[in-house]
C-alpha cells in the first residue's frame, strides 16, 4: 500500500467520482434484473465463462497495465460503456438485442474490476483508503434509496406500474448521474504526472 497518494491523482475529485460511481451502481442495479429478463439462462453461463477468461487475460497483461495512463484509459472506457448503455436504453425499446448488448458491456466492464481495485490501492495513500471506501458505501446506499423513492414516486404520481416502463424511466436520472461521473473522473487526474513512478 502506498504511503502517499500518487501525484497524478487528485484525491477529492477521485473520492467524489467513486461515490458517484457507487450511486450509479446502486441505482442501476435495481434496473439490471428487469433489463436482463429477455435473456435465456445459458447466456449468463456463457457470460461467466467469458468473464473468467477475460480476467485471466487482464492478469496476464498486468506488467503492461500497472501504470497511471492505463488505469485512466481503462477507467474512462468503463464509464463510457456505462454512458452508452444508458443512452441505448433510452433510445431503443426493451428486448433481447438491447439486453444482450447491455450484458456484454457490463461483462466487459467487470473484467477490469480486479485490476482497477488493485491499482486504486497502489495510487491512493493507505490513510485515505477509508475515505474512499466510505464514499463508495454512502454512494451505493444513496443510489439504492433514490431508486426506491423514484419507483414509488412514478407509481403514485405518474400512475406507472409496468416494470419495463419504470426501468426505462429510471435511466433519465441515470443519464445525468453518469455524465457527472465521467466529468468527475476526467477531473481526478493530472495527466502530465502519469510518468511518475507508482
Amino acid at each position: 500500500m502506498s504511503e502517499a497518494t500518487h501525484p497524478a491523482l487528485k484525491l477529492r475529485p477521485f473520492i467524489g467520482y467513486k461515490a458517484t460511481n457507487a450511486f450509479f451502481q446502486g441505482l442501476w442495479g435495481t434496473a439490471y434484473v428487469g433489463l436482463m429478463s429477455p435473456l435465456p439462462p445459458e447466456v449468463f453461463s456463457a457470460g461467466g465463462i467469458g468473464f473468467s477468461l477475460g480476467t485471466w487475460l487482464v492478469a496476464l497483461a498486468y506488467s503492461r497495465l500497472f501504470n497511471l495512463s492505463a488505469f485512466f484509459r481503462i477507467s474512462l472506457a468503463v464509464e463510457v460503456i456505462a454512458l452508452i448503455s444508458v443512452i441505448a436504453i433510452l433510445i431503443y425499446p426493451p428486448g433481447f438485442a438491447i439486453a444482450a448488448g447491455i450484458y456484454l458491456g457490463f461483462q466487459f466492464a467487470l473484467i477490469f474490476g480486479s485490476y482497477l481495485g488493485r491499482l486504486e490501492t497502489l495510487v491512493v495513500a493507505k490513510d485515505s483508503l477509508k475515505h474512499l471506501d466510505m464514499g463508495k458505501s454512502i454512494g451505493a446506499l444513496l443510489g439504492l434509496g433514490f431508486a426506491a423513492l423514484f419507483y414509488q414516486w412514478a407509481r403514485l404520481w405518474l400512475n406507472i406500474d409496468e416494470s419495463t416502463t419504470l426501468v426505462q424511466m429510471i435511466h433519465y436520472p441515470l443519464l445525468l448521474v453518469q455524465a457527472v461521473n465521467v466529468g468527475l473522473l476526467l477531473s481526478s487526474f493530472d495527466r502530465s504526472r502519469f510518468g511518475d513512478a507508482l
